[in-house]
């Protein structure tokens, strides 16, 4: 079961072992356990940060009755697949076929292409098995450059990552970035229209109209083929994923402006950066002052994130709060970036005058980096200290009121990848004006090559 099987130049078949990427749940600090990433980020809507797409009728590089029954990619599977595929009015529809054997499966249709750059688009809809507490099935794009290894798009619930994979008979992961929540994609049942655009430099993902990542891993000379799949683990239970209106095409004016990313926001006011969904257990407020954003449960604590999910990563933002360096106290505030399913990194300050560093995971929640005391920190009632967090490659900067207190290098749990924003933890007596943000910025930051 675990063999290619060619049926026609642009269809290939694989049912092979393909890792599913997870996590499993943590505990924080002193035993404090760590919310599930669905329910510690913000729903994203930043229209003034996404570049708005509209559909344009443009030539394409695939027949347009593509998904139509009797096309090349609706040739039905061979007798012993994991799965079923039908093709009706247009649709693509791949389900778990019955008596499925517990072996991890891959379906792929693709197309032989020539093309230095690509923009992949289709609306897919997505439904958990009737077995399933939750949405298991894994789906998306993938191309073949010159490369010579698969680079792919995998979606699963609301979660995304950006992987590549050899082309073995029996293809493995050979490396992926940490899978990462996005609340533009819709709850399972709905529609989400996927749209994956690369280049020799990048590769970006919209759904919905909304850019929600980039991968700096881009097209290596040119791509050969680009297609569909869909994908179950062992342990999974797949229900049906339906591909239509499928689209391919290489043409410049396709293409999106792979602007580096950039947001601004003073947060006096609610521009759409963070949303007040998800956000029930925090004190969540604007005003003149800024953002009052701290937990209402004592010694909680709260992020919120904003934008897309991004590689290498500059985050700004004001923090003011009391601070007393010579009484002890537990509540902080601060930055966090490369937020995923896999952790994040935190930086931040503590009404006792000192600064920490943490890098957080499932398997080892609040991993202690860096703490210090610091003349940086300014301190007295409301004092506001401007924070800096730089995530670049394996290098993790720290800069408050403009002055580099702390440079370290980590790279253990492969945190390479995910959203930006803040984070607050409160003290025993949790109130709406502990901690005030203000002036929000975060800024992509591109390789050389890119650049």
């Amino acid at each position: 079961m675990n063999s290619k099987k060619i049926f026609l130049p642009f269809i290939c078949i694989l049912l092979t072992i393909l890792p599913a990427a997870c996590a499993p749940s943590g505990t924080g600090a002193a035993g404090t356990a760590i919310p599930p990433e669905e329910t510690r980020e913000p729903a994203q809507a930043s229209p003034t940060s996404a570049i708005l797409l509209t559909a344009t009728p443009i030539p394409g590089l695939l027949p347009e009755d593509i998904l139509d029954q009797g096309s090349a990619f609706c040739l039905p599977e061979v007798a012993d697949s994991s799965f079923t595929l039908t093709c009706e009015q247009g649709n693509l529809s791949v389900a778990q076929s019955e008596g499925r054997i517990k072996i991890d499966a891959l379906l792929m249709r693709g197309q032989d292409v020539d093309a230095e750059q690509f923009n992949l688009e289709a609306d897919v809809t997505s439904l958990a098995s009737v077995d399933a507490k939750s949405d298991q099935n894994a789906y998306g794009f993938y191309f073949l450059d010159d490369d010579g290894a698969y680079k792919a798009l995998r979606v699963q619930g609301q979660y995304f990552d950006f992987e590549t994979w050899d082309t073995s008979a029996d293809p493995k992961v050979k490396t992926r970035l940490s899978q990462s929540f996005s609340p533009a994609i819709k709850y399972a049942g709905q529609e989400n229209h996927l749209r994956l655009a690369c280049t020799q430099s990048s590769c970006e993902l919209y759904v919905n109209e909304t850019l929600v990542g980039r991968s700096q891993t881009g097209i290596t000379g040119k791509v050969q083929s680009n297609g569909i799949f869909t994908a179950s683990a062992w342990d999974e239970l797949f229900g049906q994923v339906t591909f239509r209106g499928l689209t391919l095409s290489d043409r410049d004016e396709a293409m999106p402006s792979f602007e580096t990313y950039s947001l601004q926001d003073d947060l006096r006011a609610d521009t759409g950066s963070f949303s007040a969904i998800g956000m029930s257990g925090a004190f969540n407020s604007y005003s003149e002052a800024g953002f009052h954003f701290s937990p209402v449960i004592p010694y909680g604590y709260y992020s919120a994130k904003a934008g897309p999910a991004l590689q290498d990563v500059d985050v700004q933002a004001t923090v003011t709060m009391d601070i007393e360096p010579d009484q002890p106290g537990s509540q902080y505030a601060g930055l966090v970036c490369r937020s995923s399913r896999d952790g994040m990194y935190m930086a931040v300050i503590g009404v006792d005058g000192t600064y920490t560093i943490y890098r957080d995971t499932p398997q080892k929640p609040f991993t202690l980096l860096a703490e210090k005391k610091s003349d940086a920190i300014l301190t007295g009632a409301g004092a506001a200290n401007a924070l800096r967090l730089i995530c670049s490659g394996d290098t993790i900067d720290f800069h408050i009121n403009e002055q580099l207190v702390e440079s370290l290098t980590d790279g253990r749990y492969l945190l390479n990848y995910g959203r930006a924003g803040i984070i607050t933890k409160a003290g025993g007596d949790p109130n709406e004006d502990a901690i005030i943000f203000s002036d929000l910025s975060i800024e992509e930051i591109k390789t050389k090559e890119e650049s």
